[in-house]
């Protein structure tokens, strides 16, 4: 039985020219509200459904209890001296040199600061992750333009980014890359597939090729890839059908974009997918949330740490036709953070009926702060009541509709393969919306 691992990599995760500043980051770190290092470790659901008129309390993902930490430790510096020095005299595969030994300090500094059990939000990050993270928030890399997994411990395409390198040189879903450059791949990570296809804007790396019994070396000139957060396209009965993936710097011109082409094709109504959205730029989500909740409507607050920055309220901007029409909202374990606050404002105002299971519950927002070396640290400096005035850490938005997802729908499926035979939850929310 084939097995695939869960692992997506967005290739060559190179920055692209057109950065700006060399800081990589404003004086101000950019809010997020979700974790864009790690894979989300969502709890798995398993409960029965509910009906549209349960409670929120019924409704309500409940959160784990919290591991207490280890106690602290009284003198805690002078033992780690003391720590220090055994590892140095004593330790059998020792000694460290300083540098592991303070790597390993900050580490564990940041594994005490648990918000949410089995999800790590405050996080090292080492040069390579710093700067996917950063590249993750523009919307836009270098590379060859492919999202790859392994199925079978081959490495197979799982999409091609439309209008990217891999696209131009004929590369198609479901290919398998068997080798770079001339060498072959085995059983390599995937993190290292990735070095091996990397590199810089204008050069050419080798793919080895194969698709059903043809195989052949494929040439692609790396180049600037736009990554798509939304994705759009027209269900029947008038319903248009929309996925957000991340909020990014582009995500609200793509958003604004979709909705202009889905009326023109005849949408009258909506199905906003959240399910694989782990959340990402607060001001992003902000901004989308306004093109689907009325004007001045309560988005969240949020709130600093006292003494720190005042609590700041969030509210609706602007008049957009969206506000108005049909919605119904897609959500699941791994809709997170920034997509928490969309599908909760949404739900508290009336705009829309919510489908499928509780999302994360995550109530923080971080930002990245840089520090020596290219190295940096994703650290939680607000925590955010969503519009209904939840807060508490693991409780995620309550469906109006609860329905559990197939196994097959953890996994986002590519936009032409959408069919609801197969998906209850798209088609419980199509057939609240259809005109037919």
């Amino acid at each position: 039985m084939k097995t695939t691992h869960s692992l997506l990599c967005l290739l060559l995760l190179a920055p692209a020219c057109d950065r700006g500043d060399d800081s990589g980051l404003p004086d101000e770190p950019e809010p997020l509200a979700a974790d864009e290092v790690k894979g989300l470790r969502a709890p798995v659901a398993g409960a029965p459904v509910a009906s549209p008129s349960a409670s929120p309390e019924q409704q309500h993902a409940k959160p784990k209890e919290t591991k207490q930490p280890r106690p602290v430790v009284p003198e805690a510096k002078v033992a780690f001296e003391e720590l220090a020095e055994l590892i140095d005299s004593k330790y059998v595969d020792g000694p460290l040199s300083e540098d592991e030994l303070w790597t390993g300090a900050m580490e564990g500094v940041l594994a005490r600061l648990v918000q949410l059990p089995d999800h790590e939000i405050n996080a090292l990050l080492a040069p390579r992750e710093h700067e996917e993270l950063l590249i993750g928030t523009k919307g836009r890399l270098v590379g060859v333009g492919v999202m790859i997994e392994r199925v079978a411990n081959v490495v197979v395409v799982r999409d091609v980014i439309p209008g990217g390198p891999a696209e131009r040189a004929g590369l198609m879903a479901g290919d398998r890359i068997l080798g770079v450059d001339g060498q072959r791949l085995g059983d390599l990570e995937l993190e290292a597939v990735v070095d091996r296809i990397r590199g810089p804007e204008g050069s050419t790396v080798e793919l080895f090729v194969q698709r059903d019994i043809e195989e052949w070396t494929q040439p692609v000139t790396r180049g600037l890839v736009e990554v798509s957060s939304v994705q759009g396209r027209m269900l029947e009965g008038g319903v248009g059908y929309l996925r957000i993936t991340s909020f990014s710097e582009k995500t609200t011109a793509e958003l604004d974009a979709e909705l202009e082409a889905l009326a023109e094709a005849g949408a009258s109504s909506l199905v906003l997918d959240l399910r694989h959205c782990p959340g990402g730029l607060l001001e992003a989500s902000l901004e989308v949330a306004s093109r689907f909740v009325p004007a001045g409507d309560l988005l969240l607050r949020v709130e600093h740490r006292k003494g720190g920055e005042p609590t700041k309220e969030h509210r609706s901007e602007g008049e957009h036709p969206w506000q108005t029409r049909p919605l119904a909202v897609l959500i699941g374990p791994k809709t997170a953070s920034s997509a928490e606050i969309l599908a909760d404002a949404i739900r508290e105002h009336d705009r829309g009926l919510l489908v499928g299971e509780p999302t994360l519950g995550k109530h923080t927002v971080e930002s990245i702060h840089e520090l020596s070396g290219g190295w940096a640290v994703k650290l939680s400096v607000g925590r955010f009541a969503t519009a209904s005035g939840e807060t508490e850490q693991g409780v995620g938005v309550p469906p109006d509709i609860r329905i559990p997802a197939p196994e097959q729908v953890h996994k986002a499926v590519r936009l032409e393969e959408l069919d609801p035979a197969s998906d209850p939850q798209l088609a419980t929310a199509l057939g609240l919306l259809r005109n037919d």
